[in-house]
C-alpha cells in the first residue's frame, strides 16, 4: 500500500457525490421529465435533447442546477414544438421546484473520515459550479467544522488548479485530491504532478465520463472510509 503520510500537509476533497449525494437527484428528475414528455418523443429522444441542451447551456452558465434548469426548459420548448401546453409548463415546474429543495444527505463513511483526518491536515473543499449554489450546500451541510476553507471553480481544469495551489501556497506536486470526478478530480491534478484517490460513485454525471489514466500517482478505492489507510 502507498504510503501518503510524510507527503502531503493539505488535502483537497471534491463535494458533489464525494462527500454528498448530488448526480442521483438528477436522475430522478431526468426521468421524470422523460415521463412527462412521452406523448412527444421516444426515452432516447428526450434524453439526447436534455443533453445537448446541457452542453449548450454550460459555456453560458457554467455549472450547477440553473445550467440544467435552463437545459431542461429548452429541451421542453424544442419537443413541443416552440409553446409549451399547459400541462408540460407546470409539469417540468414541479419537476425543477423538487430538484432546487432536494435534502443535502452525505454519503455514508463521510464524518468519520473527516473527523479522523482533523488536526493532521488541512482540509479543503475543491469544487466547481455556482458560487452561491455550492457555499449553500457548504454552509448546510454541517460539515463546514472540518475544513479550512472551500474552493468554488469555475471548472476543475488545470488553470484552475494551479491557480488553487497558488493561493494555499503549495506546488502542483504538493496537491492531493480526492473525488469521485475522473475528468475533474483526477486527470488535471496528475497531469500537474499531484497525486489523486479515487472514490467512485455508482451514478456519474454524462458531462464527467472519462476513461481513467494509467498513472502512479492515481491511487483507487472502493469508498471514502478507505483513504485512511493511506492517510493516518
Amino acid at each position: 500500500m502507498t504510503d501518503l503520510k510524510e507527503k502531503f500537509s493539505t488535502i483537497f476533497f471534491d463535494a458533489d457525490d464525494t462527500l454528498w449525494e448530488n448526480e442521483r437527484y438528477f436522475r430522478a428528475a431526468e426521468a421524470k421529465f422523460i415521463e412527462l414528455l412521452a406523448d412527444y418523443t421516444s426515452p432516447e429522444g428526450v434524453q439526447d435533447m436534455l443533453w445537448r441542451k446541457q452542453e449548450d447551456n454550460i459555456p453560458l452558465f457554467g455549472y450547477g442546477s440553473k445550467t440544467y434548469m435552463i437545459g431542461m426548459t429548452d429541451a421542453a420548448l424544442e419537443l413541443c414544438g416552440g409553446v409549451l401546453p399547459e400541462h408540460i409548463y407546470y409539469g417540468v415546474k414541479k419537476i425543477i421546484t423538487e430538484l432546487a429543495f432536494h435534502e443535502l444527505d452525505i454519503i455514508e463513511g463521510v464524518k468519520e473520515t473527516l473527523e479522523a483526518l482533523q488536526g493532521h491536515y488541512e482540509l479543503i473543499v475543491a469544487t466547481k459550479g455556482d458560487l452561491p449554489e455550492q457555499m449553500g450546500k457548504f454552509r448546510i451541510s454541517g460539515l463546514a467544522q472540518y475544513f479550512h476553507h472551500c474552493e468554488v471553480m469555475e471548472n476543475k481544469d488545470e488553470k484552475n488548479w494551479l491557480e488553487v495551489a497558488a493561493k494555499h501556497n503549495l506546488r502542483p506536486e504538493e496537491i492531493l485530491m480526492i473525488g469521485n470526478s475522473v475528468k475533474s478530480d483526477i486527470a488535471p491534478v496528475v497531469s500537474l504532478g499531484g497525486w489523486a484517490i479515487h472514490t467512485p460513485h455508482e451514478v456519474v454525471w454524462v458531462h464527467e465520463m472519462m476513461d481513467m489514466p494509467e498513472n502512479d500517482r492515481i491511487i483507487e478505492v472502493k469508498n471514502i472510509r478507505e483513504i485512511l489507510g493511506y492517510l493516518i
